[in-house]
């Protein structure tokens, strides 16, 4: 008598869970694109990571990186999977936020994109403060000029002084700025100081190659806002290049006065035409995705990067 067959008995094999380990481990792979930087990472050896990434093909049946001599990239499977793998990672640091409220203390990663110069001036020197108000906590560090996208890399706060473009998006104000012409001392040894914003035609300036609107300097004259065209003998890519540039030397430029607050009080810049300064305060905006603003350890950092622009300005 021929024996039963369960209905699903040749049903393909349904995939297991992967485990968070592993999936953390690919994130990391996909971001740095290689095994090596991730075992030098995390202190361990490139065979692990690649085992770990391993486990999740077999799992989910499919190739997730190419794998040649050039390097990782993902395939459309592996993206697939960095999307979703980012997201269950988010929750379950979520969980363990709702679970660490009861004891009031932040805990967990938090991953903050900043452009180059806030990081440099602002945020870096903030973090010595922060890690010592909660220990628990660990901060992923992004420095980039561009827009990220929260949701689909990952990042848990964003610090952004344009217009916000994403209307999906909670943003809470942390701080303001205002604009000003500064230059480093030996050039106005050199050169003199402008008296009123005429002058900048005879001095070298500094300004943006990819931000039209920071090359469209600002005055208060006779009362009313003026926008000043400018072109500069040295321009740079980053907010932070021209920084540095101004810095060194090569010419006058038009600054956020967060940015340049410490370099003022050390004496390393000075401000110029400051009776033509604009009295117009721009604000600075932490934007976060809809409902993890309440979250413990995000909180913890909005909240102290708050109170040191507080401080700053």
């Amino acid at each position: 008598m021929p024996s039963k067959t369960r209905p699903d008995a040749l049903a393909p094999e349904a995939p297991g869970h992967a485990a968070p380990a592993d999936l953390a481990l690919f994130v990391r792979v996909a971001e740095l694109g290689s095994f090596s930087a991730v075992a030098r990472e995390r202190d361990g050896v490139a065979s692990q990571v690649s085992r770990a990434v391993d486990r999740l093909e077999a799992i989910y049946r499919v190739r997730l990186l190419r794998r040649s001599t050039h390097g990782l990239s993902l395939t459309p499977e592996g993206g697939t999977l960095l999307q979703h793998a980012r997201q269950v990672l988010a929750a379950l640091g979520d969980l363990a936020d709702e679970l660490s409220a009861r004891r009031e203390r932040a805990s967990g990663v938090v991953r903050l994109a900043v452009s180059p110069a806030l990081a440099q001036c602002f945020v870096v020197p903030a973090l010595p403060a922060l890690a010592a108000r909660h220990p628990d906590l660990r901060i992923e560090l992004h420095a980039d000029d561009r827009i990220v996208d929260l949701a689909a890399e990952g990042f848990d706060v964003a610090l952004r002084t344009n217009h916000l473009r994403h209307e999906g998006l909670v943003a809470r104000r942390v701080g303001r700025f205002r604009r000003i012409v500064c230059a480093a001392p030996a050039l106005l040894a050199r050169l003199g100081t402008p008296q009123m914003p005429v002058d900048l035609a005879r001095f070298p300036l500094v300004t943006h190659l990819n931000a039209g609107h920071l090359n469209r300097w600002t005055f208060l004259i006779e009362g009313e806002r003026r926008p000043w065209p400018v072109s500069g003998r040295f321009s740079a890519n980053t907010t932070w290049l021209g920084l540095e540039m101004v810095r060194a030397g090569l010419g006058l430029g038009w600054h956020s006065t967060l940015l340049v607050a410490p370099l003022l009080a050390r004496g390393e810049l000075v401000e110029v035409l400051a009776p033509f300064r604009d009295p117009t305060w721009a604000p600075v905006w932490a934007v976060m995705l809809p409902e993890r603003d309440r979250l413990p350890r995000i909180r913890a950092v909005v909240d102290f990067l708050a109170e040191v622009m507080r401080e700053a300005g």
